[in-house]
């Protein structure tokens, strides 16, 4: 008898490509390769958008939500709509699901857990962030209905995925009881795209170290602090040169910046990319500033790609990255810490880029490949459900 899955996610691609949607895509065509009848439930904005489809070999249905339903605040309404919607589609098709698997543990993990309620299914919750950004701490700072939803899922009593052990401890710390840990996962079918990109710049200028950081430029990213750690290295080191592929609210003042330091003939801004992991491999070392995480894909992809990495010590970078070995974390989320792990950086890809490349292959292969990430998934429904 093959189990069937539904992930509930509040917003799923193309309408946003965050790192909670790529995980949710990995997995749910992991899964289906696996023989799991695996279906996606989330939202879609616009009235006449298209309610079904199939993306990645996996069904998606789209129920309609004027505003993205995790919004909430004054959105509060829109959110309420939603979950009505869910509940309702929950009620004429509950026998097409046997586990709710959510993707973070915000106000769709509240709506996950209304419907594992209601319908006795087992549910997991999948958290997407540390710290104080973990997903039940943002939930539950929301104003007047944050603390209710937060309490509702922690009495639901669900199995919370946690991404890396900072999050379990997060998590622990919560209040929640059954909690395991399982990574992001990473398509290493992504590396072997063509697009005609050209894959030796360092070919071109051998002097020329070519640093990099691809994802969202938001304000949680720190690309300010980023950026100065760049001014910083750039002042001691004349063989560098940065690029910066995304976009974001974070983009522009990263540019001011830069240009008000008249550094922007060692700057590229490259904008948003088609493929991100194909794009990336003409560089040379990922330098990751930001202050909260639950397993960066952008580290990920830069891993896949087998670059030096260099990280804040955020949560997901200690998985990632041994130092010495395929890169190094910093003492702390300071610039010039970042500038001093980003010499070092540099000089292990002087020393011994091939090293770093099979040490990084290894353990890809070991811990973070969807294969490897959808048999760990298979084992927790299997516990959920009784289903062998």
């Amino acid at each position: 008898m093959s189990m069937k899955i539904l992930m509930l996610t509040c917003q799923y691609m193309p309408d946003v490509f965050g790192g909670a949607e790529k995980q949710c895509g990995r997995v749910s065509k992991g899964l289906k390769k696996k023989g799991l009848d695996v279906q996606i439930l989330t939202s879609r904005q616009q009235y006449k958008g298209q309610a079904k489809e199939v993306l990645n070999e996996v069904p998606v249905t789209r129920l309609y939500s004027p505003i993205a339903p995790d919004l909430l605040g004054r959105w509060i309404p829109f959110s309420i709509y939603w979950l009505l919607r869910v509940l309702i589609w929950a009620a004429f098709n509950h026998k097409s699901f046997d586990v709710i698997h959510c993707h973070q543990g915000k106000f769709g993990a509240f709506v996950g857990c209304c419907v594992a309620r209601l319908f006795n299914k087992p549910i997991l919750i999948k958290v997407g962030n540390s710290n104080q950004f973990m997903d039940f701490n943002a939930l539950k700072a929301k104003k007047l209905f944050g603390p209710i939803m937060a309490n509702f899922v922690l009495k639901t009593n669900p199995t919370v995925v946690a991404i890396t052990d900072v999050i379990a401890q997060n998590c622990k710390a919560f209040g929640f009881k059954n909690i395991i840990n399982i990574p992001n996962s990473i398509d290493t079918a992504l590396i072997n795209t063509d697009l005609g990109v050209d894959k030796s710049l360092q070919e071109k200028n051998r002097a020329i170290i070519n640093l990099f950081y691809h994802g969202r430029l938001e304000s949680i990213k720190k690309v300010d602090v980023l950026m100065e750690s760049f001014v910083l290295l750039a002042n001691e080191q004349q063989n560098v040169h940065f690029h910066l592929i995304g976009s974001g609210s974070a983009l522009a003042s990263a540019k001011a910046y830069i240009k008000e330091k008249g550094l922007e003939n060692k700057v590229t801004f490259h904008g948003e990319v088609n493929n991100p992991v194909e794009f990336i491999q003409q560089f040379d070392v990922f330098v990751n500033a930001s202050e909260a995480e639950g397993f960066s894909n952008s580290l990920l992809e830069a891993l896949l790609a087998g670059k030096v990495l260099v990280s804040t010590p955020v949560s997901g970078a200690s998985d990632a990255i041994t130092d010495g070995k395929n890169g190094y974390i910093s003492e702390s989320f300071d610039a010039v810490d970042i500038k001093n792990s980003t010499i070092k950086g540099i000089q292990l890809y002087n020393q011994d880029i091939d090293s770093v490349k099979v040490f990084s292959e290894q353990l890809i292969a070991e811990n973070f490949t969807v294969n490897v990430i959808a048999n760990q998934y298979l084992t927790l429904y299997k516990k959920l459900t009784g289903i062998v």
